[in-house]
């Protein structure tokens, strides 16, 4: 009967190897044929699934794209594939198509069991690569990093890779195309991440492209020690088809190393590679967190190959892709996969996720987030639409968060809210025995709501009180829906201004000084003109040593006066002496903000007139280096001015405003964009930077683009002197001169951003291995460095993800 029901799909059950071992044969059907098989074919589906499961009988097996046809994409892959991938009695496997118009759902489906005996070989033996070509590499020398090896990187590390002793002959091959080794992610273990470049990176990246990809393919081949991995197009610029195969896409084939890929690409451009790298990421199943960076329509190649490691994984955590666009098919591939995983607790979404319905009307990704049990972080980019949409994509996520989701933290941008979105916040925030912690809504903005009429005949008491009424009908409806009697753990709430005024901010004030949880509330986008009545309401309420006023904010003279009863509102601050009537108001101005106020951010915009006035000059020298607060400094030139004929101090050839910077041991951070120096001073500012144990950024760009490349030179020669800064740009010239140098750079910055993760993982682990112990002595030399990584203790010790960190921290630098 079976062989029968069978046979109308064109399949056949064939007793024809041994007595009781079945073969799952082809039977070629005319006329009829093609029809019986689409009529029924779903049917065949299902006992394929079965047989190839459950029943060890059968032991050969015929396969081509009859089980395909009439059949979804999400059957393929749910039924057909996984009884492939899970199938350990097969010992021959005939196919006979290539499925060249079903790619997408029959990706690749290596298995990783040992029960097929003519199994194929996904990777060949490892050739030999020629050492000559690479002095002091030792290619063929396999990683011997040894311990270290757990995912939560929680265990000690007992040796370490011999990468490590010449880490800077493989980063200075790699950095032709814009990689480089780091180690962030704990000691000995490395994360190959992108450095942007500009001017002649083309040139270089094509120039060596091949060593470089020789050089990738023996890191994630043959060590462990790599764990995290960003990926874009670069490596493919001057290969072949096949050169990138072999080089890039073999290594990633059942890579069990890399515990991290970020991919910066969707390789819209290289679509015959596209399909074979996406289908490699499916087989990486030690991957804890994939994020993919690209915007654009999800690519079903990719939606496929997620879905299959979301069904096998073992252990990831974390799954973003933000900029991926769903339709309503890869929507629901998705989402089906998400409900068949149960190890990712971070996921970040592209709105569009939402779009996708049951027959009832519900959204898929609704109910997906009514049953997730171990989802704890959630963050959905939406898109700029009309209020009424928004509140029904939030309704389908925060719905089923209220009824019983575990999440501990939201994130939401992207979209247009309304009073009613406030409703269905408040009964998140408030629900009984909730678990959030942080809800971030800043990258959202608020639909502006018109301001209540007065009647004409009113008296200033009554219109005073209409005023009052219409406040408190457009807020009642949220504080209504908010419950002051649930235990509540929201710790931090962060949000935009934009589309508010200052009168909407009273309600939420006064309701989260009953939430004894919420410490941090996070308010940016405020204008000028409503700085002190947004100040005032957070003095009145209360909420002064909670409320955080984010973000630079210009003001003039005038606006220091008026803020003067606020000394603790303005820390990040700019000013501009385009518009100042005068040098001297520009110069009081200065004084008037580091004498009243606890700045710890300048952005000054300065042009060739203040800078050649002596009287402002002194008086903004003075400021800069007497502002103990001060811990980044700005400063941007106007219409191309020149400190070389600036004032100096006393006998010495430098600009007196350089002397004040470094005078100044509290600045972190220094940018200097759209100056002209002059030697002397560029000789002045490389000896401070080489020597400087309390700068640990730096960014310069003349406009004299050959300053550029002497300032690079200056610091090449000395920049291994200094342990401390971790980050240091040099605007590039159009030339590409200076390429050396400026590896040498880029080096040191890798080199003191190890000696920062070493010596955080000696803090939080209290380890005594020599590698830890040594970082943790340079790095406690810089108070600001120390003081860095006191703070992340903390974060480090409440989380298992050390290299998440970590890499999240300095992985932009």
């Amino acid at each position: 009967m079976l062989v029968r029901f069978l046979a109308g799909k064109i399949e056949d059950l064939r007793e024809l190897r041994v007595p009781g071992r079945l073969s799952l044969k082809r039977v070629v059907y005319k006329g009829g044929g093609g029809r019986t098989q689409q009529a029924r074919s779903g049917d065949a589906r299902i006992l394929f699934h079965v047989l190839l499961v459950r029943h060890d009988c059968v032991e050969s097996l015929h396969l081509d794209d009859a089980l395909v046809k009439g059949g979804g994409l999400g059957e393929g892959w749910e039924l057909v594939i996984p009884a492939l991938r899970q199938n350990m009695s097969l010992q021959a496997l005939i196919i006979c198509s290539l499925y060249e118009y079903n790619a997408r759902a029959f990706p690749p489906v290596a298995n990783d069991h040992h029960g097929m005996g003519h199994r194929k070989q996904i990777r060949e033996e490892q050739q030999p690569f020629d050492d000559r070509d690479f002095p002091g590499l030792n290619l063929n020398i396999p990683c011997s990093a040894r311990g270290g090896g757990d995912d939560d990187g929680r265990s000690i590390p007992t040796s370490f890779c011999h990468i490590l002793d010449c880490l800077s002959r493989w980063n200075r091959l790699l950095w032709h195309v814009g990689l480089q080794l780091r180690e962030l992610r704990g000691p000995g273990k490395l994360s190959l991440v992108r450095l942007v470049y500009g001017g002649s990176g083309g040139d270089r990246q094509r120039a060596c492209s091949r060593s470089a990809r020789i050089i990738f393919h023996v890191l994630l081949a043959r060590h462990s020690c790599v764990e995290s991995l960003y990926l874009d197009d670069v490596l493919i610029e001057g290969s072949g088809l096949g050169e990138y195969r072999e080089c890039v896409v073999s290594p990633l084939w059942e890579n069990t190393s890399l515990r991290t890929l970020f991919l910066g690409s969707l390789f819209s451009d290289y679509r015959s590679i596209r399909g074979d790298l996406f289908r490699a990421v499916f087989t990486m199943r030690n991957l804890r967190e994939l994020v993919v960076l690209g915007r654009s329509a999800a690519p079903l190649v990719l939606v496929d190959s997620i879905c299959l490691l979301l069904v096998n994984t073992t252990c990831l955590t974390t799954l973003s892709m933000p900029g991926l666009v769903f339709n309503e098919q890869s929507g629901k591939i998705l989402i089906i996969a998400l409900q068949r995983n149960d190890t990712v607790e971070n996921l970040s979404l592209h709105g569009s996720i939402v779009h996708s319905y049951l027959r009832s009307g519900l959204s898929r990704f609704s109910r997906f987030l009514s049953n997730s049990l171990q989802l704890t972080s959630l963050s959905v980019e939406g898109e700029a639409a009309d209020s009424e949409s928004t509140y029904a994509d939030l309704l389908a996520i925060i719905a089923p968060l209220v009824i019983h989701g575990k999440l501990k933290k939201l994130r939401l941008a992207g979209y247009l809210l309304n009073a009613n979105c406030a409703v269905l916040f408040a009964g998140l925030v408030s629900r009984t025995d909730g678990s959030l912690e942080s809800l971030d809504i800043s990258g959202c903005r608020w639909k502006p709501k018109p301001s209540p009429e007065r009647r004409g005949n009113a008296g200033p008491k009554d219109g005073q009180q209409t005023y009052h009424r219409a406040l408190m009908q457009s807020t009642c409806a949220w504080i209504w829906a908010f419950d002051y009697t649930a235990r509540m753990k929201l710790s931090f709430l962060a949000l935009s201004f934009r589309g508010l005024r200052p009168q909407d901010l009273w309600p939420l004030f006064n309701t989260a000084i009953a939430i004894k949880s919420l410490q941090v509330i996070s308010l940016r986008d405020v204008p000028r003109q409503n700085l002190s009545l947004v100040c005032r309401a957070i003095r009145e309420i209360g909420m002064t040593g909670r409320v955080r006023l984010e973000g630079l904010h210009h003001v003039d003279y005038a606006a220091l006066v008026e803020l003067r009863e606020f000394p603790q509102v303005l820390r990040e601050v700019g000013v501009g002496s385009v518009g100042c009537s005068s040098p001297k108001l520009f110069g009081d101005t200065i004084r008037l903000a580091c004498a009243w106020y606890p700045i710890t951010a300048f952005k000054l915009l300065l042009t060739q007139e203040v800078l050649s006035d002596v009287s402002t000059i002194h008086k903004l020298s003075k400021c800069l280096r007497g502002t103990a607060t001060l811990r980044e400094l700005v400063l941007i030139g106007y219409d191309r001015p020149d400190l070389e004929h600036t004032l100096r101090p006393g006998s010495d050839p430098h600009s007196i405003l350089l002397d004040a910077i470094f005078a100044n041991e509290g600045i972190q951070e220094l940018r200097l964009n759209g100056f002209r120096l002059g030697t002397d001073n560029l000789w002045f500012l490389a000896e401070k930077l080489v020597t400087s144990e309390t700068l640990y950024g730096f960014f310069f760009a003349s406009w004299d683009p050959n300053e550029n490349d002497l300032l690079v030179q200056l610091l090449a020669a000395d920049i291994r002197e200094n342990d401390f800064i971790v980050y240091l740009r040099v605007a590039e010239s159009a030339s590409g001169a200076r390429e050396h140098e400026r590896f040498i750079i880029d080096d040191v910055i890798g080199r003191n951003l190890g000696y920062i993760t070493c010596a955080a993982y000696r803090v939080v682990h209290d380890t005594d291995l020599p590698r830890c112990v040594a970082s943790h002595g340079v790095v406690s030399e810089s108070p600001f460095l120390w003081k860095g990584v006191q703070q992340l203790r903390k974060k480090l010790r409440d989380t298992c993800a050390f290299e998440s960190v970590l890499e999240e921290s300095y992985s932009g630098q």
